[in-house]
């Protein structure tokens, strides 16, 4: 049984909405140790062992919830709570009332189901923000407009959008295509100087062609968020 792109993107999406929700804001490694837990590693895991069925949609938002609770224990001092779980749970799962024990089970079966892999491995969040940081030293430009908020609010569209990209391309050709869309969509292209391609290329050892078409589909996703696939292209014309 397996899972669909659209229902894929429906439930990492559960997952970002429900961080929302947090009285907190959760450290980056937190949050993309949870969307790495639960969309690479928790739902393919579901579709290699259930071959006829796949569990209903609330058990699946439930145990999204489950990847935020083991990341936090993980990246947050102190963790979550299973009381904050709850009321997460209770906002977004009304029909449903989880008790601590049912968190605790449940915590159990999903590290079955990940065979216990809590490696993070090169998280993408984490290889953005040191390429920014790096970038920053070469440009007061891109030091004064692009801002890790937007690279990583241009990383969870695509979780949610085009998650494709994320899971067939590298993350250096990923997180460089993602700095060079925001570089593009905060940087009016008259006024662009610095050769942030040619510095990339350098920096994350990627060409300069897979830059461009990584780029293009990101911007592609993002602009098509905004208005339609059609303007994303007349753009795209511009730009490269």
């Amino acid at each position: 049984m397996r899972l669909s792109r659209l229902q894929r993107r429906h439930y990492t999406a559960f997952l970002l909405h429900a961080m929302t929700k947090l009285t907190f804001k959760p450290h980056n490694m937190t949050k993309y140790c949870a969307i790495r837990f639960f969309h690479e590693r928790y739902l393919p895991c579901l579709e290699r062992k259930l071959r006829r069925s796949f569990p209903d949609e609330t058990s699946v938002q439930f145990h999204s919830l489950l990847s935020l609770w083991i990341a936090s224990k993980l990246h947050e001092t102190p963790p979550l709570s299973i009381r904050k779980l709850q009321n997460i749970a209770k906002k977004l799962i009304p029909d449903h009332y989880y008790t601590k024990k049912d968190f605790i089970d449940a915590e159990i079966k999903f590290l079955e189901a990940i065979d216990f892999d809590l490696k993070t491995g090169p998280l993408l969040s984490t290889y953005i923000e040191e390429l920014l940081s790096e970038i920053r030293g070469k440009s007061k430009e891109i030091a004064k407009l692009v801002s890790l908020e937007l690279c990583l609010a241009i990383l969870d569209l695509l979780y949610v959008c085009e998650d494709e990209i994320l899971l067939a391309t590298p993350v250096e050709l990923t997180g460089a295509s993602i700095l060079v869309a925001a570089y593009l969509l905060v940087v009016p292209i008259t006024k662009s100087n610095f050769p942030i391609l040619t510095w990339l290329h350098l920096s994350s050892n990627t060409s300069t062609g897979s830059l461009k078409e990584c780029t293009r589909r990101i911007l592609k996703c993002v602009l098509a968020g905004i208005n339609s696939t059609e303007t994303a292209d007349s753009v795209l014309e511009h730009i490269f």
